[in-house]
């Protein structure tokens, strides 16, 4: 299910010894004027006045104790307490006219009525929104910023404006008219993945999103609008995942996919259009780790796999990353067995079949029986080469060296390249790829040389198998 991102909330605040002292005060002061009243009142009702006292100080110990060493907020104790000492003492000093009973009665109510008042203020959040615009001041005042733009909201200003911002975000916004690109970065970080907005507040952030020349910019600006689900705004920040800048793209993206199950019809169209681009062939699947795509989402993907070009590349790629995310955060048996019949179905687009074939090579799920089916020589080759490393690496296989046989001599450089690899890692032949590092490019001359070595392999052990075949033809007369 989908959850909301959090930013930071407010950091609880550490007392100081002084500080604590103080508040222990506050708290046994209710119980030293009751028990001074009791004291110096000599009426019949100081017997009252007494039974508060014990009373005023049950309470005050578990004042203490409830409070944990003083380190939660005080307010509602010194209201409680202070209150219960004032009806106490109300009812015990009927009559009596004595200068430290009204001195005593003007504390016990000022105190918490000023207590009462300090409490509403901050659940107001004028205190909040104070601290917010000087926090913003500092910022836009800062002479000294990191060299690298994106550094910016990194600072610990930035963080504290943060924790400031959760009641109204104004003091950052006002920010983004600012003449540095950096304040202004460090604005949109501080509202990063927001979730209560006042009105009119994310339509200023899309259309700084928009007109922002620097893609840090862009790219902070979407983040801060991450938590958003107003339709119109979800769709308007669709198209930046076919920006320019790949850093806007990877924010478009995490603040888009993560929220799929609940956006994807408003996204469906744009995300398309993404994995279709030609020109952004080479930023791989899409999908961000940990979150998995809705059911809608699978099956659009799964229909686009069928189509022709890049579309059907980054659709498959997609998917499996989607799978290997299932896989890693539970095994299911029902899902393992749905790709092991994908993986097979020769009606199927190939890409996707390789791809599933690649999840379920990584978490060793492949199967005798789908081993078996990708032994096929009409499989294609990138499919029939993970059935064959998969057979070699756990036992000998004849049927696997042939089939490397018939894949070493095709005529394709990148199937040479990667059956080469197999032939050397499992086989232990020294083809000259080197060890521990990637494939050398198609193109390159160390591919067309390795290409070479394979082809020498196949051939001679090739020649052997016919050598053996006449020689049983001889025997028989032929």
């Amino acid at each position: 299910m989908m959850q909301a991102r959090f930013g930071p909330g407010p950091r609880p605040q550490r007392s100081g010894f002084g500080i604590r002292c103080v508040r222990f005060v506050l708290l046994c002061l209710p119980l030293g004027l009751l028990a001074a009243c009791s004291w110096l009142v000599t009426t019949d009702r100081s017997l009252i006045l007494w039974l508060g006292t014990a009373a005023q100080g049950l309470g005050c110990l578990l004042g203490l104790f409830s409070w944990q060493g003083l380190r939660k907020p005080l307010g509602p104790a010194v209201i409680m307490l202070y209150v219960i000492a004032l009806s106490w003492l109300l009812l015990g000093t009927v009559g009596t006219e004595f200068w430290f009973v009204h001195l005593s009665e003007a504390i016990l109510l000022v105190t918490p009525l000023g207590f009462f008042a300090v409490q509403n203020l901050r659940e107001s959040g004028a205190l909040d929104l104070r601290r917010a615009n000087s926090l913003a001041a500092q910022l836009a005042g800062r002479a000294e910023w990191p060299v690298k733009l994106s550094d910016c909201k990194n600072l610990p200003e930035v963080r504290a404006l943060r924790e400031a911002l959760h009641i109204d975000a104004a003091p950052a916004i006002n920010l983004l008219t600012h003449a540095k690109p950096q304040v202004r970065l460090a604005a949109l970080a501080a509202m990063e993945f927001r979730q209560e907005w006042r009105k009119n507040q994310p339509e200023i952030v899309l259309h700084f999103t928009k007109k922002a020349a620097e893609p840090e910019l862009r790219a902070a600006a979407i983040l801060a609008l991450a938590n958003t689900d107003e339709r119109n705004l979800v769709e308007d920040l669709g198209e930046f995942t076919r920006d320019p800048a790949p850093v806007v793209r990877q924010a478009a993206n995490q603040a888009l996919l993560w929220k799929a199950e609940t956006c994807w019809p408003w996204i469906r169209n744009a995300i398309r259009a993404t994995l279709a681009a030609a020109d952004l062939e080479n930023d791989g699947p899409l999908g961000e780790q940990g979150y998995l795509f809705p059911v809608e989402a699978v099956a659009d993907l799964t229909a686009w796999c069928s189509e022709k070009g890049v579309l059907a590349f980054r659709a498959a790629q997609t998917l499996g990353r989607h799978y290997a995310h299932a896989l890693a955060q539970k095994h299911d048996p029902a899902l393992i067995a749905q790709l092991r019949q994908l993986v097979a179905d020769v009606h199927r687009p190939p890409m996707l079949r390789l791809e599933v074939a690649r999840v379920l090579q990584h978490f060793k799920e492949l199967d005798g029986s789908v081993l078996q089916a990708l032994m096929n020589p009409v499989t294609p080759a990138p499919l029939r080469l993970i059935a064959v490393e998969t057979l070699l690496a756990h036992q000998e296989s004849h049927e696997a060296v042939a089939a490397l046989h018939d894949l070493a001599r095709l005529p394709n450089r990148e199937i040479a390249l990667a059956t080469a690899d197999v032939v050397q890692r499992r086989l232990g032949i020294d083809l000259g790829l080197p060890r521990g590092e990637p494939l050398p490019p198609v193109q390159s001359r160390k591919a067309a040389e390795v290409a070479r070595q394979l082809m020498i392999w196949a051939l001679q052990q090739e020649a052997p198998a016919e050598e053996a075949a006449a020689g049983l033809a001889e025997d028989d007369g032929w």
